[in-house]
C-alpha cells in the first residue's frame, strides 16, 4: 500500500437535529432508537481497488489504521483516507456517530469507501453525516440515519438499516440495493430539502404505528426536493403511504420520476397498519412528476392533475381519485361512489381489468401472466427502459414487471 498522507483528525461534533430539520407530514425528530431486493440498481463506482488500498477501523480502535490488528476509529481513517481508499470496518457496536464535513474529501476522485465486508455485521446506534464524497457500503444502523446538506455525493449501497429510517437532506445522494424495515411512527425514507436524489433498487417494508409520537410512517416520503427518481424498488405494508409526496414547507418539489416499482399500502390489517395508501400524490406545490410502470396494490391510489403530472402504464388495483390524469394504464378497481365508471377508462389507452401476480401477501408482484397486463398503446409517451426485473420493458404492457 502507498504510504499514508499526514493524518488530519475528522472533527467529530454533536449535529442540530431539531424538528425544522425533519419537517414534512411526519413534523418533528423521530425516535432514535430479511431478503434484499433483487431489482437492478447503479453500477457501483470502482472505488477502493486503486492504489491508495485498504485501511482499518474498528469500534474503539486506536491504532494506525494499517492493518486489522492496529485498526483505529473511523473518524481517524477518514482523516487519513486518499482517492480509492477503501476503509473496512470489523464487527461490532460503533455506537453513536456524527461525522463532520472534511473539504478534503470532496475533492478525492475515486472517493472514499467506508465498507462492512459480506458478513460482517457493522452495526450504528445512530449515523449523523456531514462527511461528504464518501461511499457507504454494507453498514447496519439501528437509530437515525442522517444525510445532512454537506454530505453531497454521499452513496450508500446494500444497508440495513432496522427499526428506524434514512433521513436525506442533501444533494448528489444515491441509495441502492439495500433493505430498510421494522419502524414504528417514522418514515423509511424520507427526503426533504434534496436535489439529484435516486433511490433504487431497495426493498422498503413494515414501518407500523405503534409509537404515540405525533408521526407517522411512510415507506418513502418527499417534500421540498428536486430531480428524484424512484426505480425499481419494493414498497410494502407502511401505515401511512407506500409513497407520498408532502408539503414540507411549501417550497415546492419539482421534476420527480417514479418508475418501475411495486408499491403496497398494508397488504395484511393489523392495529398497527390498519389503512396505508399505495400512494398519495396530491401536493398542490408538486410539478413535473412523471409516474410510470409501477404496479400498485393494497393501497389506495390518490393522483390529482398536478402541473405536468404523468401518470402512465401503471397497474392500479384501486383509485380513489376519478379525474386521475391516467393514460395507458389498467385499473382493477375504482371509488364508486364518487364515479360510476372513471372518466379515463376506455380511453387513452386505459382499460380495466385484473392482472395476475405471483404472490401478493409477500409483496411478489411478478407477473405470472404477461397477457393479463397487456394494453393497447395510445399516445406518443414513452415506457421505463427496464422492468423491476432489468429486463427491457415492453410498451404494450403496463406495470412494473415483465414476469
Amino acid at each position: 500500500m502507498r504510504a499514508a498522507s499526514p493524518a488530519r483528525a475528522v472533527l467529530v461534533a454533536a449535529l442540530l437535529l431539531g424538528g425544522a430539520a425533519l419537517a414534512g407530514c411526519t413534523g418533528g425528530p423521530p425516535p432514535t432508537a430479511g431478503p434484499q431486493s433483487s431489482a437492478p440498481v447503479s453500477p457501483s463506482p470502482d472505488a477502493g481497488s486503486g492504489d491508495a488500498g485498504t485501511i482499518y477501523a474498528s469500534p474503539g480502535g486506536a491504532g494506525d489504521c494499517q492493518a486489522p490488528q492496529t485498526a483505529c476509529a473511523l473518524a481517524s481513517a477518514l482523516g487519513i483516507a486518499e482517492a480509492g481508499t477503501r476503509v473496512e470496518l470489523a464487527a461490532g457496536e460503533y455506537g453513536s456517530m456524527d461525522l463532520a464535513a472534511d473539504d478534503r474529501l470532496a475533492a478525492l476522485d475515486p472517493p472514499v469507501v467506508v465498507e462492512a465486508p459480506e458478513g460482517v455485521v457493522a452495526s450504528f446506534d445512530r449515523l449523523g453525516l456531514d462527511v461528504p464524497n464518501v461511499t457507504w457500503r454494507g453498514l447496519t444502523v439501528t437509530g437515525v440515519w442522517f444525510v445532512n446538506g454537506p454530505a453531497e455525493h454521499t452513496r450508500i449501497e446494500r444497508a440495513h438499516v432496522d427499526g428506524t429510517g434514512l433521513f436525506v437532506r442533501s444533494k448528489h445522494v444515491t441509495v441502492v440495493d439495500s433493505l430498510l424495515e421494522n419502524g414504528s411512527s417514522v418514515d423509511g425514507i424520507q427526503i426533504g430539502g434534496a436535489e439529484d436524489v435516486l433511490i433504487e433498487g431497495n426493498t422498503v417494508r413494515d414501518y407500523d404505528q405503534a409509537k404515540d409520537n405525533g408521526l407517522h410512517a411512510d415507506c418513502i416520503q418527499i417534500f421540498d426536493s428536486k430531480q428524484v427518481t424512484i426505480r425499481g424498488n419494493r414498497l410494502s405494508n407502511c401505515y401511512n403511504a407506500g409513497l407520498i409526496i408532502s408539503p414540507g414547507r411549501r417550497e415546492g418539489s419539482d421534476g420527480l420520476l417514479v418508475e418501475s416499482n411495486f408499491i403496497q399500502g398494508c397488504v395484511v390489517k393489523t392495529e398497527r397498519c390498519r389503512g396505508g395508501s399505495a400512494t398519495d400524490l396530491r401536493e398542490l406545490t408538486v410539478k413535473n412528476v412523471t409516474v410510470r410502470n409501477n404496479t400498485f396494490m393494497d393501497g389506495s391510489v390518490r393522483v390529482d392533475p398536478l402541473e405536468g403530472m404523468v401518470f402512465d402504464r401503471n397497474i392500479v388495483e384501486y383509485i380513489s381519485t376519478c379525474d386521475a390524469p391516467v393514460t395507458n394504464s389498467i385499473i382493477e378497481k375504482w371509488n364508486a361512489k364518487a364515479c360510476a365508471v372513471p372518466a379515463v377508462v376506455g380511453r387513452d389507452g386505459n382499460r380495466t381489468g385484473q392482472v395476475r401476480v405471483a404472490d401478493r401477501d409477500a409483496g411478489d408482484l411478478r407477473l405470472t401472466d404477461v397477457s393479463s397486463a397487456r394494453i393497447t398503446p395510445s399516445g406518443d409517451r414513452t415506457p421505463a427502459a427496464t422492468s423491476i426485473e432489468g429486463t427491457p420493458m415492453s410498451p404494450d404492457v403496463a406495470g412494473a414487471s415483465m414476469g
